[in-house]
């Protein structure tokens, strides 16, 4: 019997992309994180793996597996975000948000040397910068001897009541001449395939008004400038990690438009989504508890990688291996 693949996981959260990969037969070995509660709820969630709550800088070195996992920080570079550089020429500003986290991405590459890499990032950072930025992360598995290629994925094509887009960057080792990487196929929403998975399908068995669950403050300033609630029988907005932001449960009347970037609530029945319906809007296993307060629990089911974006991403591989 074929051995399963190993998997170090680096920037891992909780464990989304992980909990996916898991799934289809792949073996994480060891871990790594800076956040406690999300070390935390990696460890309920994968009792066996070796997690280390660490800055990976402070790491000297990583075990060797098949696959290296990165979801590297890179928050200056979303769409909604503020750029908080003042030109293109004016690089060592990138650093101050963190953002060459990837450099130690690239560190744990050389020394793990797998055969494949799986990189998860937000798809504004393609384009900041002119493309340099990314570019330049590309570039550095290129000299590690790697091909690599990405594309843009939405959770929505894969299953999942919730539209959130994100960028895949996939590495094959050189050495590895039979394999052509293709990345997966949408199977829902088109003709002949399941239909989309709505609000209605994730949600509407929970209770309405789950007390302690939701994020109960005023609705006021940014959060007011657009729409915030999808109807039942459409796909969330994307699950954010800042309680203040999540999108709207989809009871009661929808929001109206009263003129650019002004939105108002109708009814008496608004509320923000509770941190378990955006876990389970996001694919996250229905015993996921993460510890901590309010604020922690919605920042870590919002970081997470949903696992179906590991299920589908890494199901070739293992197909091919086996």
């Amino acid at each position: 019997m074929t051995s399963k693949l190993t998997a170090v996981s680096l920037f891992s959260g909780c464990g989304g992309f992980d909990w996916g990969a898991q799934q289809v037969g792949v073996e994480i070995i060891w871990a790594n994180d800076i956040d406690p509660h999300a070390v935390a709820a990696y460890r309920a969630l994968f009792p066996h793996v070796e997690c280390i709550m660490s800055d990976v800088r402070d790491i000297p070195t990583f075990p060797q597996a098949d696959i290296l996992i990165g979801c590297y920080p890179c928050t200056g570079f979303s769409v909604a975000a503020r750029r908080r550089w003042r030109d293109s020429s004016d690089r060592d500003l990138l650093g101050n948000d963190g953002n060459f986290l990837y450099r130690e991405f690239l560190r744990a590459l050389k020394q793990v040397r797998p055969k494949y890499l799986f990189v998860e990032n937000v798809r504004g950072m393609v384009t900041a910068v002119d493309g340099w930025f990314f570019e330049q992360q590309l570039q550095g598995f290129r000299d590690q001897g790697y091909t690599v290629q990405y594309t843009l994925l939405n959770t929505t094509n894969y299953g999942l009541p919730q539209s959130r887009r994100r960028i895949f960057i996939v590495g094959v080792r050189n050495d590895i001449r039979e394999l052509t990487y293709e990345f997966p196929q949408q199977t829902h929403g088109l003709e002949g395939q399941s239909p989309f998975v709505v609000l209605r399908d994730a949600i509407a068995h929970m209770p309405e008004w789950p007390e302690g669950e939701y994020f109960d403050r005023s609705f006021h300033g940014h959060y007011l400038t657009r729409n915030r609630k999808r109807a039942w029988d459409d796909v969330s907005y994307t699950i954010v990690a800042n309680a203040h932001h999540v999108p709207l449960h989809p009871m009661g009347e929808p929001m109206k438009f009263i003129k650019k970037d002004t939105w108002i609530l109708q009814g008496q029945a608004n509320r923000r989504l509770s941190w378990r319906e955006s876990a389970m809007i996001q694919g996250l296993p229905p015993n996921f508890a993460p510890p901590g307060n309010l604020m922690d629990k919605y920042r870590i089911v919002g970081n997470a990688v949903p696992p179906i974006f590991g299920k589908v991403l890494l199901e070739s591989i293992v197909r091919f291996e086996s």
